[in-house]
């Protein structure tokens, strides 16, 4: 929310520096009515300086300029009562009810902001200190923040899904020592039961065919254009090896996967085939490897924008959503790094994280 008045020179500035690039500026003035011609950022921001601005309109460049340091990153996880006919929404007040006491503790882990949304569900931030090491070996406090949902599932049970917004595999950690703590009730029983989406639970054939299913499904308004990092596992050894496709990270250091390997799987996929059809992948079941991360890139149709999407398992016992890259275009039409509005970025997540979730279900 904007409390203080913006003047229309920190505009002009934000978009003469490009800290916002000026397609998805005129975009935003398209929304509202405005179409600008100009092709560059300097003429656009001379352009714009008249302007008035609304609290929304700042709220929003403020969404575009905020995401730049950090794309929308998640994790799910599912809530299993032990009493069974329990109603979900007494389920989440039973939870909503142990965080509140928990937080009157003043333990190691911090709760701030719990509301419920008008559709019931239960929102709060964990909010905790991780030691790290500064420039000259002395032990820091970082203050970290994760944000958490937890909302009912759309199958008709009383289960319950945990919407994470980690920033890195330490905040998983944390959660499920917070989640811990909160999972006593009256008498020390345990209150809910936690199910992870892992890989271990699938076959060895599901384990693959889990990453086919994500490719081939059909997204409105999104075009899928290629797979652009694949990670993999082998089975007992857990030896991990990686390679990334990216244009601006490539990575030839794997002894296990080589750049024309890689090509065979996208190959594969950008002919409408299953990846289990490419050699590569034969070799990799043969000899016991698994997929453990893979990175998917799309086209967003209507604005001619892109974003890189990664499907995880490494590091943790639970799957990582993350966007890790975002795309728009330049005056000439070149794609250039981009940063998608906050909500943009939120609509991905969320529809990622439901196809993650129907998929993973069938192949149990």
């Amino acid at each position: 929310m904007v409390e203080k008045f913006t003047q229309n020179s920190d505009v002009k500035l934000i978009v003469e520096e490009k800290q916002i690039m000026p397609s998805q500026f005129k975009r935003f003035l398209g929304r509202k009515g405005i179409f600008s011609l100009v092709r560059n950022a300097e003429e656009l921001s001379n352009q714009i300086y008249p302007f008035f601005f609304g609290s929304d309109d700042i709220t929003y460049i403020q969404q575009l300029m905020q995401t730049t340091a950090n794309y929308k990153k998640s994790s799910i996880i599912t809530l299993i009562p032990k009493n069974k006919e329990i109603l979900s929404e007494n389920f989440i007040d039973s939870i909503n009810e142990e965080i509140q006491n928990y937080k009157i503790k003043n333990e190691k882990y911090k709760v701030e902001n719990i509301y419920k949304d008008n559709e019931g569900n239960l929102h709060f931030k964990m909010i905790y200190a991780k030691k790290v090491k500064g420039n000259i070996e002395l032990i820091k406090d970082k203050i970290k923040e994760v944000g958490v949902k937890i909302s009912k599932t759309n199958d008709d049970t009383n289960k319950l899904i945990i919407d994470i917004r980690q920033n890195d595999t330490s905040d998983l950690k944390e959660f499920d020592l917070f989640i811990s703590q909160i999972n006593i009730a009256e008498d020390d029983l345990k209150l809910f039961d936690i199910e992870y989406i892992t890989l271990d639970k699938l076959t060895k054939e599901n384990k693959i065919k889990f990453y086919d299913k994500i490719i081939a499904h059909k997204y409105n308004g999104w075009k899928f254009i290629d797979v652009k990092s694949v990670s993999v596992c082998k089975g007992e050894d857990l030896e991990k090896e990686e390679l990334d496709n990216d244009d601006d990270e490539e990575d030839g250091s794997s002894d296990v996967i080589s750049v024309d390997e890689l090509a065979g799987i996208r190959t594969a996929v950008l002919q409408g085939n299953s990846i289990r059809d490419s050699g590569i992948v034969k070799r990799f079941e043969k000899e016991n490897f698994y997929f453990t991360s893979m990175s998917l890139k799309y086209l967003i149709q209507s604005t001619l924008e892109a974003f890189i999407i990664d499907i995880n398992f490494k590091g943790t016992n639970n799957i990582k959503i993350d966007i890790i890259k975002t795309y728009g275009e330049d005056e000439k039409g070149n794609e250039i790094l981009a940063i998608l509005p906050s909500r943009q970025q939120e609509e991905i997540i969320l529809k990622f994280q439901k196809e993650v979730c129907n998929i993973y279900e069938s192949l149990l």
